[in-house]
């Protein structure tokens, strides 16, 4: 009969120590980009106000004479994109209950009040009827609101993706954090989309 041998741990390779997944990276990196885009049109609208003030203090007219703002419209098309925003809220919504048909009806939701948006800015650029390099006004309120226009046609890209994403049953209610991105995203076109509306449209006219 064999001798029973003292158990040697030598012999034995140690198990490898469980590694920890990085939560959060995305939300993270969200962040920032939202800090970013919130910078970017901060100092657009910074530029704005300073070329404006400008042409107070030389007794020009800042909105070229003969200019009609597309008030109505400008107002339809953003309360439309405000709209958006509890929209946005209800995916997340529909995917913590995991109501799949809810959240393909929030996406969809969601898409259209943006895609309603661009196409209302569209319009109104038309109506506006001013070339870029027209005027001071024409130059500055195209940078501010084509950029603000651009993040909502991100925000747009970014939740047709998780929508076809949530369709093909990758996210759920225990892993929702690319969506929940996209909604942070949305949120900030939404918000960013009132500061640009009240400084650029309302402060030259009101919506009437």
């Amino acid at each position: 009969m064999a001798a029973i041998t003292a158990y040697d741990p030598i012999d034995v390779e140690p198990a490898p120590a469980p590694t920890l997944g990085r939560r959060n990276v995305l939300l993270v990196g969200t962040l920032l980009a939202v800090a970013a885009g919130t910078a970017l049109i901060g100092s657009l609208l910074a530029g704005y106000f300073s070329a404006r003030d400008v042409a107070h203090a030389a007794n020009k007219p800042w909105v070229p004479d003969g200019t009609t703002l597309p008030n109505v419209a400008l107002f339809v098309s953003f309360i439309g994109l405000v709209l958006s925003a509890f929209t946005a809220q209800w995916t997340l919504y529909a995917m913590r209950i995991e109501d799949r048909r809810q959240a393909y009806l929030a996406v969809a939701s969601t898409v259209g009040f943006g895609l309603l948006f661009v196409n209302g800015m569209s319009f109104c650029w038309a109506r506006l009827g001013l070339g870029a390099d027209s005027s001071p006004y024409a130059l500055h309120m195209y940078s501010v609101s084509v950029v603000h226009t651009l993040i909502v046609i991100a925000a747009i890209a970014m939740f047709i993706v998780m929508g076809f994403r949530v369709f093909g049953g990758q996210l759920n209610a225990r892993n929702n954090e690319p969506m929940v991105a996209a909604v942070i995203v949305w949120h900030f076109a939404v918000i960013s989309g009132v500061v640009v509306w009240w400084c650029l449209w309302f402060l030259e006219g009101g919506p009437g």
